[in-house]
């Protein structure tokens, strides 16, 4: 998915205020289950119905669009199913599916406005549209010119999700439920991602999960009870398996009250709460955990039917890992971090950096290796279409502002140093998408209990970076912990694109033991304020005489000049540099070196 960051601040809202909106299969029996979408809601601009509603819902038969075009688009999608043009098949009492563009604006290979596409299904008699991704994950659909027109729901689904469906509409008829279900049932509870406790990580390094005091974590949940009836004996049930798939860890609380429309939270802070997980040694392999809401009678004894129990279990996994730490959970095709959905910030000009904050007690173990993460293009651009020797900025900084956590109101990002630096350069158009791993010239051994930012940044405004779909929501609320910050043309955000979507950037570690951090021929430094427009002070672990170069992202010396250290700091004047990304290379008198980034603004 590539999805365009229009505002920081209101992606952790945006979860909550969709989370009873569902798109779910009905029949036949083998599609049956929700599937994650985005729907096009009348505060964006459309005249559709508003499924923040309770029992808001269409139901009925899919049937794929027709326009009467010829060919395929560059997805291999049929062009006259992408509805650009007036519909020519019979949709009347039918949701319709419909193909979204292969990135164009040119009708005759399906690209066109959302709402238009809409518009032309309801001509047709549609009671409601499923639009399909052309990529993974979803985006929210905007009305366009059309869409204030249309009167019936629209959602999208993401690429796979479509095909499933599509498929199925080849044997049979496949029917769909869209909407808002809270109050249509009697006995319906549900769990959701945004109000449970996951993991710390998707990855932890076994060096810092030795014991149970070494790893642990909190457990619990939010039940919802979207029936119209009170629920008098709920309850959850918490479930760890280990790499053999044996059961570690078995924990539930009943007895739970839940009014209709209402909620329940299990949580260390509230009346109901669970054990936290913690195993006495952490074997090598990937756990889950998994949490299970279900509904007694009032003996205890029988479970109650949840009416509609497709909701009622939700699963994250973590992996102890020999050399990798990050907060996305694994793929487990590569074993690596799962970066498959795409982000970029909206007004993005100059730099766009994504990040993964590490900090334990035990963290002098390891020592930073170098980082994974994955890429890919957007819209093509003339002169600019190709991943292949695109460059990647790869560092590892010391976060060194003082801070408790993120409500602390010294929270920031000022005192950033860093430690280690490198480029990546894509070399195969192959590996657009794909996770890949850049280097650093040495290891970096870290503290114990010291953050640390490790980022990847581009210059290139249409490239975006690969995020997991963990949602650390709860995570972060129970925590107050910064996981994946992001930085947009020099401004930092503590829950970069929201908590729900983590970077997939992927530390590499190894045990620091033997390494001996005097053998290293760097020292730190930084620049602040960074970015800027006139004055910088130059800020280094040394005194006396050093030579600055500057050089573009190019390689291309930009200036060089002398500059006299006093107390680790040294005044510079960047006023005749142009707009951009600039490398400082400082060498001291002794010789050791320093190298950080600056942004001329």
């Amino acid at each position: 998915m590539k999805k365009i960051l229009l505002s920081f601040s209101l992606i952790s809202f945006a979860y909550f205020t969709n989370a009873q909106v569902i798109v779910a299969g009905v029949s036949p029996s083998n599609i049956v289950g929700n599937y994650p979408n985005a729907w096009a809601d009348p505060a964006g601009g459309w005249g559709t119905p508003n499924f923040l509603i309770p029992g808001t819902y269409i139901q009925d038969t899919l049937m794929m669009s027709n326009d009467g075009s010829v060919g395929l688009n560059a997805q291999g999608h049929p062009v006259s199913a992408a509805a650009c043009n007036p519909v020519i098949n019979n949709l009347n009492g039918k949701i319709a599916v419909i193909y979204r563009g292969d990135g164009t604006t040119n009708t005759t290979s399906g690209g066109c406005e959302f709402g238009l596409k809409a518009l032309n299904a309801q001509n047709a008699g549609a009671i409601g549209v499923i639009i399909i991704n052309r990529e993974p994950g979803v985006i929210t659909p905007g009305p366009g010119a059309s869409g204030a027109t249309v009167t019936i729901p629209v959602v999208m689904l993401s690429d796979t999700d479509g095909a499933i469906l599509v498929n199925q509409m080849l044997s049979g008829p496949v029917v769909v439920f869209i909407g808002n279900k809270i109050g249509l049932f009697a006995n319906d509870i549900r769990l959701s991602t945004g109000a449970a406790l996951a993991p710390k990580q998707g990855f932890v390094p076994a060096l810092l999960a030795q014991n149970a005091s070494e790893f642990n974590f909190s457990v619990g949940a939010r039940i919802y009870n979207d029936g119209n009836q009170p629920q008098g004996n709920a309850s959850l049930r918490a479930t760890v398996t280990n790499p053999a798939g044996n059961l570690v860890y078995d924990n539930s609380v009943s007895g739970m009250y839940i009014d209709f429309n209402d909620s329940i939270d299990v949580s260390s802070t509230s009346n109901y709460n669970l054990p936290d997980f913690s195993l006495s040694t952490y074997p090598v392999g990937t756990y889950k955990l998994t949490y299970t809401a279900s509904m007694m009678d009032v003996s205890m004894t029988n479970i109650v039917d949840d009416e509609y129990a497709s909701d009622n279990s939700i699963s994250y996994t973590f992996t102890i890992s020999e050399s990798i730490y990050s907060a996305a959970k694994i793929d487990t095709a590569t074993g690596l971090p799962s970066g498959k959905t795409f982000y970029r910030p909206s007004t993005n000009n100059q730099t766009y950096s994504i990040c993964s904050a590490i900090n334990n007690p035990n963290a002098s173990r390891l020592a930073v290796e170098g980082l994974y993460f994955a890429a890919t293009k957007g819209t093509a651009v003339v002169g600019d279409t190709l991943i292949e020797g695109e460059e990647m900025n790869l560092t590892l900084y010391k976060w060194e502002d003082a801070f408790v956590d993120l409500n602390d109101a010294n929270f920031g990002f000022t005192a950033l140093t860093e430690m280690a630096q490198a480029y990546f350069y894509y070399t195969n158009e192959s590996q657009e998408g794909e996770t890949v791993y850049g280097a650093f010239a040495a290891p970096v051994v870290l503290e114990d209990n010291q953050r640390y930012l490790a980022c990847v940044q581009t210059v290139n405004i249409n490239l975006y970076m690969g995020h997991d779909n963990t949602n650390y929501t709860w995570n972060t609320d129970f925590y107050l912990q910064p996981i994946c910050p992001n930085e947009s043309d020099g401004t930092w955000y503590s829950t970069g694109f929201g908590v729900d979507v983590p970077s997939a950037v992927g530390i590499k570690v190894m045990s620091s033991a033997g390494i001996g951090i005097n053998e290293i021929n760097t020292v730190n430094g930084s620049a602040y304020p960074n970015p800027t427009s006139d004055d910088l002070t130059i800020s280094i672990e040394g005194e006396g005489v050093a030579n600055v170069t500057v050089t573009d992202i190019s390689g291309k010396i930009a200036a060089t000049s002398v500059i006299s250290l006093v107390n680790g700091k040294a005044n510079f004047n960047v006023s005749a540099l142009e707009v951009g990304m600039y490398i400082f290379n400082v060498v001291l008198e002794n010789g050791k070196t320093s190298q950080f980034n600056v942004v001329k603004k």
